[in-house]
């Protein structure tokens, strides 16, 4: 029987997440949007998260990541960085974010730290996107990532734990300058055996691997990154100045709306239509029922070798 599986990952609507430039005729709402969230400070470098207050997420870490950033820089130039959480400050399912800030920044909480926690359309999120110079997942396990596709399709660079489906958006790419393919045998580069990937992102390898899981999913590898490589990525996204990361944005956009990224809303329809097509075509009826005579295995194994 033919393999059916076949992969469309997750498409982003590049019309709607956009580069908002001069000429967009949404600029003056994204200006005066831009004005309040910063209380009408301009910054030299802003971080960005956007995703739910949940302990996968790594909230806390990511936050300690910009304090240790942050203690690097002289008084000026801290004044000059900030970071947009957009997302809900408490969450029974995640933490007490307030609380974490102020005990990491004290009375700088509130000049570090902006929070986003209130509902926004697409337009917002957009918006939010154009504002930051760079944005930062480090979600210690994670099926995709949205923040890291729409942030792209933005123009704007990604700082990611390599994990799941981020790496996916890093295009790392092999020995003869390929998109890496994942195999049976090779089921994730979290353990670092390929190190180069587009330039629009500055990955942070995973310092721990541990399996974590629950009832629905049994088993999933846990891969925590150190707050200190977070930060020496974040210091290098600062250091990259303003034209330099544009111009690596851009590159990823160009590469998530292509056909090989396949991240785009139209690319997504595209590839769910054929993937629908090649099933319809090569299905294969099976028989109403079996009967299978079930023998007990002598022992559990791991049918494939694991990369943990």
């Amino acid at each position: 029987m033919k393999s059916l599986i076949s992969y469309v990952p997750h498409g982003i609507n590049e019309n709607h997440f956009r580069p908002i430039t001069e000429a967009d005729p949404l600029f003056e709402e994204y200006k005066k949007f831009k004005g309040e969230l910063l209380r009408g400070k301009e910054y030299d470098f802003v971080l960005l998260f956007n995703s739910r207050n949940i302990r996968r997420k790594s909230i806390p870490d990511t936050m300690l990541a910009f304090k240790t950033f942050l203690d690097t820089l002289n008084d000026e130039d801290k004044d000059k960085c900030v970071f947009i959480l957009h997302t809900q400050p408490i969450d029974d399912n995640g933490t007490n974010l307030l609380a974490v800030g102020e005990m990491l920044f004290g009375e700088e909480f509130e000049k570090r730290i902006i929070f986003s926690d209130k509902a926004l359309g697409t337009g917002g999120i957009c918006y939010l996107y154009n504002m930051a110079d760079a944005t930062i997942l480090l979600s210690s396990n994670e099926g995709w990532g949205l923040s890291m596709t729409e942030s792209l399709m933005c123009g704007t660079m990604i700082i990611g734990n390599v994990t799941g489906g981020i790496q996916d958006q890093m295009k790392f790419q092999d020995h003869s300058g390929n998109w890496i393919e994942i195999k049976n045998n090779f089921s994730t580069n979290h353990q670092g055996k390929y190190k180069k990937c587009g330039q629009w992102a500055l990955p942070v390898f995973p310092s721990n691997i541990s399996i974590q899981g629950s009832v629905p999913t049994p088993y999933i590898a846990d891969d925590r990154c150190d707050y200190i490589d977070a930060a020496t990525a974040i210091s290098e996204a600062r250091l990259l100045g303003k034209e330099e990361r544009d111009r690596r944005g851009l590159l990823g956009r160009e590469w998530v709306t292509s056909k090989e990224a396949g991240m785009s809303s139209q690319n997504m329809a595209s590839n769910f239509m054929m993937s629908m097509d090649y099933l319809l075509k090569n299905y294969e009826p099976r028989v109403r029922y079996q009967i299978i005579k079930i023998k007990p295995r002598k022992k559990r194994y791991l049918p494939n070798p694991i990369s943990f």
